[in-house]
């Protein structure tokens, strides 16, 4: 096992909310992951307002 002290099943999860929301649309991420509210969700999409712009391009 990797030897990384205080990492814990959440990381890994907002990892992968993180990874997942570069490739898919906030309300599918939603379904993926089975967050029925989007507040929730917000903790894990840490999208940024130039990634956001970036998609209005």
């Amino acid at each position: 096992m990797a030897d990384i002290e205080n990492l814990h099943f959440h990381d890994t999860r907002h990892e992968a909310i993180t990874r997942l929301a570069n490739n898919v649309d906030v309300l599918d991420l939603a379904r993926i992951v089975g967050h029925k509210d989007l507040s929730m969700l917000m903790v894990y999409y840490n999208k940024s307002t130039s990634d956001i712009a970036k998609k209005l391009e």
